[in-house]
C-alpha cells in the first residue's frame, strides 16, 4: 500500500496544480472584468457630467444637442449603477419639469441634484470617499 500511495503522488499534485491554476484564471477573468466596468462607468460619467454642465454639446442644433444627451443617457442606463441611475432620472426629471422656465429655476436645487449624481458616481467608482453633499455641492459649477 505504501508503494502504491507513492505512485500517485504525482498524479495528486498535478490534479491540485490544475484545480489551483483554474482557480486562479477564474478570479483573474471576474477582477479584469469588474476593472473594466469600472473604467466603462468612469468615461460614461464622466461624459455626461461634462455635457450636461457644457449644455449638452456646443453644437448648433437643439435636435442634435437632444440626440447626443439621450445617447450618453443610454449609454448610463447600459453601464451605471443603479444608485447612479436613480439620481440622474432625479436630475433630468426636475430639469425637465423646470425646462419651461429656464431662467426662473433654483439654481440651488439643480446643484444638489447634479451634487448627488456626483455623489453617486464617485462612490460607484471609487473604493473609499469621505465626501459629504455639504463639501460637493459648493464644487458644482451650476449657476
Amino acid at each position: 500500500m505504501d508503494i502504491l500511495s507513492t505512485e500517485f503522488i504525482p498524479l495528486i499534485v498535478t490534479v491540485l496544480t490544475i484545480f489551483g491554476a483554474a482557480l486562479t484564471y477564474a478570479y483573474q477573468r471576474i477582477v479584469d472584468r469588474k476593472t473594466a466596468l469600472v473604467e466603462l462607468r468612469r468615461n460614461a460619467y464622466r461624459e455626461f457630467v461634462s455635457s450636461f454642465l457644457a449644455g449638452f454639446v456646443d453644437t448648433n442644433s437643439a435636435k442634435e444637442k437632444s440626440k447626443f444627451f439621450h445617447s450618453l443617457q443610454t449609454d448610463l442606463l447600459i453601464v451605471g449603477s443603479d444608485e447612479v441611475i436613480r439620481k440622474v432620472g432625479a436630475l433630468c426629471k426636475y430639469f425637465q419639469e423646470t425646462n419651461h422656465d429656464r431662467f426662473s429655476r433654483d439654481a440651488a436645487t439643480g446643484r444638489r441634484f447634479l451634487a448627488d449624481v456626483c455623489l453617486a458616481m464617485r462612490a460607484d467608482c471609487f473604493e473609499k470617499s469621505a465626501l459629504s453633499i455639504a463639501e460637493v455641492e459648493p464644487l458644482v459649477p451650476l449657476s
